[in-house]
């Protein structure tokens, strides 16, 4: 989806300090010959994967305009129509299928931690290839206390803060909040997903006039994304983007 902002997201501006930690990390690159995450065979070539394997992944490239669901042709999907979301746009590059479910998964529910830095690699060079204006903050999809406790990590924020580094934009974790416990978004149907949500988010921050990137690894009926884009909205936010590694179908 085209954004009609300028200027558009670019690189951190190179300094001395920056350009030698960069060649710093090369070298190191080099000399221990990473793998690709996925065969284990193969060298890495671009965000943790093989040539080879970077052929494996399928791109979301027909799509709803406003939600990117997967289409046959570019446009907007009746949902959309009829249920205009909260939300500004969604920058979404692959599609929920193998193996990129089995590397967001692993991620997510086995702490394989190195999927994260495929995730943002992918966000973020989507995002510099997208025209659009450098949003103020990256906040990542909040989890309560008592379920950070339990998984131990947010995926969400782990994935939002290599994409803040390497595209050199603030983020947050405590902008926005999770005020209680809910049931996974992943056991229940669609319908009982917005209901499940509703009133659960609450903004912290002063974000008027802001435009503010949610971060998660997957968008799936877009639910969460709807509701915090309701509540940042609600509170003043100007602009808000769902930027996700893939969308499912």
């Amino acid at each position: 989806m085209a954004f009609p902002f300028q200027p558009a997201i670019t690189a951190p501006r190179q300094t001395r300090v920056r350009a030698l930690r960069r060649l710093a990390v090369r070298l190191w690159d080099q000399a221990l010959q990473p793998l690709c995450l996925n065969c284990r065979i193969d060298p890495e070539f671009n965000h943790g994967l093989c040539e080879k394997c970077l052929q494996l992944i399928s791109f979301n490239t027909t799509c709803c305009d406003i939600c990117a669901r997967p289409l046959t042709q570019n446009l907007i999907c009746g949902q959309c129509q009829k249920n205009p979301p909260s939300f500004d746009g969604v920058l979404t590059p692959l599609l929920y299928l193998d193996p990129v479910n089995r590397f967001l998964c692993g991620l997510k529910y086995r702490e394989q931690f190195s999927f994260a830095r495929f995730a943002a690699g992918v966000i973020a060079s989507h995002a510099l290839k997208t025209p659009q204006k450098t949003p103020d903050m990256i906040c990542p999809v909040p989890m309560t206390s008592k379920a950070l406790r339990k998984r131990g990590f947010n995926q969400s924020a782990f994935i939002g803060q290599l994409i803040a580094w390497q595209l050199g934009i603030p983020m947050s974790g405590k902008w926005i909040f999770k005020t209680r416990d809910t049931p996974h978004q992943s056991d229940l149907k669609a319908p009982e997903r917005q209901n499940n949500l509703k009133g659960v988010f609450d903004c912290k921050c002063q974000v008027r006039g802001k435009h503010i990137v949610i971060v998660d690894d997957v968008l799936t009926t877009g639910a969460t994304a709807n509701e915090l884009s309701k509540t940042l909205k609600k509170n003043g936010a100007s602009r808000v983007d769902i930027w996700t590694c893939a969308r499912t179908a």
